[in-house]
């Protein structure tokens, strides 16, 4: 059983015309322009994670898992050490979907645990 994420407020105009919030009426899915701010800063995570065996371009054009890109299970221990120093977010290591995610759905998790694109 995993820890629940942390979630953000939704924008007044996110919720139905009459206030209710009914099951699959809020999207997972992060703001794509939030996401597409986040996910070179990511990527850039993630290769230092991994020494920089896989590169940042890489990173960003494949829709592979990490772990079938080669990030190993150290390297995500020292992603997540990164991410939380960085976002100042909690990343639950016991979550079995991080170990398979891909960088799109990372940077979704993150956005969603509260991580904001840094200048």
């Amino acid at each position: 059983m995993s820890t629940p994420e942390h979630t953000m407020p939704l924008p007044p105009d996110a919720l139905p015309s009459d206030g209710r919030v009914s099951e699959g009426t809020v999207s997972s899915a992060a703001p794509s322009d939030r996401a597409e701010a986040l996910r070179p800063q990511v990527a850039a995570l993630v290769s230092r994670s991994t020494d920089g065996l896989i590169g940042v371009r890489e990173l960003l054009d494949s829709t592979e898992p990490l772990a079938a890109l080669g990030v190993s299970s150290l390297s995500l221990l020292r992603l997540v050490d990164a991410v939380e120093e960085t976002y100042g977010v909690f990343v639950d290591l016991g979550d079995r979907t991080f170990h398979t995610e891909d960088l799109r759905g990372l940077t979704e998790r993150l956005i969603r645990l509260g991580a904001e694109a840094t200048p």
